[in-house]
């Protein structure tokens, strides 16, 4: 298998762009050349970033500007990137045109499923309900707060060979209605969703927890790194 070369979005801040090193180590632990998307606005150069990579990868990060899901901002809405939002749209839209593997990690889920017409809850804690679990642990990223249950038959499914696992968990906005192109493939106990994945793409899926930050010692964490870089090496 060739080495194929993962764009990675960044963190973006006045301090410049940022990323966790734990992305490019399980990129590079499949056998990827990782390599930084830097914003840009220019369609055509966004564009000519899409060509030059084999795969997509949607990484976390601040809210999302709930005017692009047709919201007004929620009181319990974090900061958010607005730029960061319409730069990655832009990435998604080139990517799927192309055919391009896309992983959405986290927030990276989320701007996918609104990229596709879906809405996201600006909190889960104030707008799901009092049932509402812990998803925003305090623990080490690589420690495995809850179990979410896999659907049979989804591409997730296929990946990773079963139908519950155990997920890390930092957040406190998640999809709430997947958009039409979309299937939920995983939920937690709650009811919050934690996976969606393309009905038409060979391999498009938004997953809620961090499984870089599980790499290393999680083999679910590893499966799904595994189907990715395969994906985009054209296997």
């Amino acid at each position: 298998m060739t080495s194929p070369i993962i764009g990675v979005t960044t963190f973006i801040s006045s301090d410049g762009l940022r990323l966790p090193e734990t992305y490019s180590t399980a990129i590079a632990g499949e056998g990827g050349a990782p390599t930084i998307l830097a914003k840009v606005e220019n369609e055509a150069l966004i564009k000519r970033q899409i060509e030059s990579i084999d795969g997509l990868l949607l990484s976390g990060g601040d809210d999302i500007e709930p005017a692009f899901f047709g919201e007004s901002p929620h009181q319990k809405m974090g900061a958010i990137e607005p730029g960061r939002d319409l730069y990655e749209m832009k990435l998604i839209e080139y990517a799927l045109e192309a055919g391009k593997p896309i992983l959405g990690i986290c927030r990276g889920a989320q701007i996918l499923n609104v990229q596709q017409g879906g809405t996201i809850y600006q909190d889960i804690y104030s707008q799901h309900g009092d049932s509402t679990i812990k998803h925003n642990q305090d623990a080490a990223k690589d420690y495995l707060s809850h179990n979410i249950s896999v659907a049979e038959g989804t591409k997730l499914h296929a990946i990773l060979g079963e139908t519950e696992i155990r997920t890390n968990s930092f957040h406190h906005q998640a999809n709430k209605w997947a958009a039409d192109s979309l299937t939920v493939s995983a939920m937690a106990e709650d009811g919050i969703i934690e996976a969606v994945e393309s009905k038409e793409h060979k391999f498009v899926l938004g997953v809620q927890w961090h499984p870089e930050g599980s790499y290393l010692k999680d083999e679910s964490s590893k499966k799904i790194f595994r189907a990715f870089i395969k994906a985009a090496a054209g296997s």
